[in-house]
């Protein structure tokens, strides 16, 4: 049974009106304002460097060797009943409450020591800093909704992880043939004169109390929390008392079918790793001994419940929500020992705010590992280089989109004596190619004496046939470390930049009345303009490597191959691809212009042939494999005649 979703909820989101035409969709939708013109001139521009560089009557290579050219849980109660308000402020603190009839009890529940408190009146609490808003219920006595302040929705409402008859906090015990709900008690609160803490009692006689205590921080988004059993031994007949928290999360982001997909569960036993639960599909997971911490992450925030020393066991429960504005439904079962804790409560503790890198971290118990920044050395790249120059360029307090183009020229200087070898390999490859083609064509039947006679060439030249791509590989961890960092980056949400109104999203120049599978129903303008400039930067590069065949093919149809991907995915990563193919392109320029001379290589290369070569182990390898693939060979017919 899915928890019940509050009827106030807005889904105005999920409206639309269809368009007839695409000049409907630009007027409507999209106006051409500045921002967008600049994409368009971006684009243009591209064009026009493409048409200055490769004329259309170019003039053929020159050949310089010639010098010529899961289950059903409980739902919680409905707020419908309510019939009156009671209202008090404090500092941090505010109080409302409204009053529930109850249906008549048998004589059995009226005997038990619960049942006068089946009726109460039913307040909130709030207790607030500067990060949090929570609200707290005396039904039950447990935390009922949780705001973010400081962080709004797409939409522009203030953002809730949880709230009211969408969140659910309780435990069960056990008296004779009946079962009490801690969520069906009301409970009193306890004066105190910390605005930051609330403690709930309730009082079931004879010395025996159930006590609830939470204590939020002055500033962040930790918050204490505590059961205590006084005294129920003689009353309780279960030694062990399962409580479930659950919750259905709202939508936040502009994509709700790509929080879904992100939705997860993370756990951390003591000591070790976090490890995660995908509910994208519905799924179940049974933890057992020394679990530290439960997180329900969503894309940007998490709601995580966490016990001061362990949860003996656990059962994870979680499924992405279908209903409208509903992202995720989330359960978890944890067994607390109140035989233990007679004397000394339960202690917990919440942790309830953003999926920020520094604030995850400042927790001291694993949190930010469930930031998705890439596994090996795709995270290392993150977290000990990417993320530090980012922080050190966020203290400027510069535009976002301006960090990203600060953050792309530090990468490519860096990584600039890696370009360079990469761009001089190709040249020298460019250069030995007909060489190259001439081998190819003497050898073509006999493949393992045409790589012999390659490698030969290549050593003789003082080539390496890898130096084009080791260069390029190493700089592969950076890549793929920022294809995990940006869409993850906290910091990018509901940032704008040009056109786009959310780095963190995509970007949509013209929002389709279709839907295109695997492409989406919008137009992403700076995964055009990556596509275009990766094509541009394929294209220089293959003349001045030479690369011919499939390699020189498949150049051009992997970023084509890209746009469905890159379409719906955050504008901040195909700006920073757009940014560093620009960046690429004037590398490869300046080291074509000032450095390379393929006059001055073929010379080289001359020159080096003249010296007495010393042959490696690998070439030798490769020869005495040829050498015997030859022999192998014209030995088969002479025993073929011999039978």
């Amino acid at each position: 049974t899915q928890v019940p979703w509050p009827d106030h909820i807005p889904c105005s989101f999920l409206s639309s009106t269809p368009l007839s035409s695409i000049d409907q969709i630009v007027s409507k939708n999209s106006p051409l304002d500045r921002n967008t013109l600049t994409g368009l001139f971006l684009m243009g521009l591209i064009l026009v460097l493409y048409s200055l560089w490769f004329p259309q009557n170019s003039p053929p290579v020159q050949d310089p060797t010639t010098n010529e050219a899961g289950k059903d849980s409980t739902p919680l109660s409905s707020d419908s009943s309510r019939q009156a308000t009671l209202q008090e402020n404090t500092t941090n603190q505010n109080v409302t409450g409204e009053i529930n009839p109850i249906a008549p009890l048998d004589t059995a529940t009226l005997k038990s020591p619960f049942a006068k408190h089946l009726q109460g009146l039913d307040t909130t609490y709030t207790l607030r800093n500067q990060n949090l808003e929570l609200t707290f219920t005396s039904k039950g006595g447990s935390l009922q909704q949780a705001k973010v302040l400081g962080y709004n929705t797409y939409g522009g409402d203030s953002l809730k992880l949880f709230e009211g008859n969408t969140q659910k906090m309780s435990y069960a015990m056990i008296t004779g043939e009946k079962v009490w709900n801690s969520s069906q008690l009301y409970f009193q609160t306890v004066p105190s004169n910390d605005s930051q803490a609330l403690t709930f009692q309730l009082d079931l006689g004879q010395n025996r109390q159930i006590i609830h205590r939470f204590r939020l921080d002055s500033a962040g988004y930790r918050m204490k929390f505590s059961v205590q059993f006084v005294n129920m031994g003689t009353l309780i007949r279960n030694d062990y008392t399962t409580m479930e928290w659950g919750c259905i999360t709202p939508t936040q982001e502009r994509d709700i079918n790509e929080e879904r997909r992100l939705m997860e569960v993370y756990y951390r036993f003591n000591g070790e790793d976090p490890d995660y639960m995908s509910i994208s599909s519905p799924n179940e997971e049974d933890l057992n001994n020394n679990l530290e911490w439960i997180s329900f992450r969503q894309k940007f925030f998490c709601a995580v419940l966490g016990a001061d020393q362990h949860f003996d066991r656990a059962q994870i429960k979680g499924e992405a929500a279908t209903g409208p504005g509903q992202t995720g439904q989330y359960n978890a079962e944890l067994i607390l020992d109140h035989r233990a804790n007679a004397s000394k409560p339960f202690g917990m503790w919440m942790y309830l705010g953003p999926n920020h890198f520094q604030t995850l971290k400042a927790q001291q118990c694993g949190l930010e590992k469930q930031i998705p920044l890439g596994w090996g050395i795709f995270g290392w790249v993150n977290r000990f280089i990417v993320i530090p120059v980012f922080n050190w360029l966020d203290s400027f307090n510069w535009n976002y989109g301006f960090i990203i183009l600060i953050l792309t020229l530090i990468i490519k200087i860096i990584l600039f004596p890696l370009t360079y070898k990469s761009l001089i390999s190709g040249a020298k490859m460019k250069v030995l190619k007909p060489e190259i083609d001439q081998l190819k064509e003497k050898f073509e039947k006999d493949t393992t004496r045409m790589q012999s006679e390659q490698m030969k060439l290549f050593q003789k030249a003082g080539v390496n046939p890898l130096g084009g791509c080791l260069p390029m590989l190493m700089q592969l961890p950076i890549l793929i470390a920022l294809f995990n960092f940006f869409p993850a980056s906290i910091e990018l949400r509901q940032q704008a930049f040009l056109w786009a109104d959310d780095l963190s999203s995509y970007d949509s120049i013209a929002d389709l009345p279709f839907s295109i599978p695997f492409y989406g129903a919008h137009v992403s303008l700076f995964t055009l303009l990556m596509t275009a400039s990766t094509l541009l930067y394929t294209r220089i590069s293959n003349q001045m490597s030479g690369v011919t065949g499939q390699m020189k093919v498949m150049g051009y149809v992997m970023p084509l191959m890209f746009i469905p991907v890159l379409n719906s995915y955050s504008a901040a990563l195909s700006y920073y691809y757009f940014l560093a193919n620009m960046v690429s392109f004037g590398q490869q320029w300046m080291v074509r212009r000032f450095f390379i001379n393929e006059d001055t290589l073929l010379r080289q290369i001359e020159e080096n042939k003249k010296k007495p070569v010393k042959k490696s182990s690998f070439q030798q390898k490769m020869e005495n494999f040829a050498r015997k693939a030859r022999e192998s060979r014209n030995a088969t017919p002479n025993r073929k005649s011999k039978s």
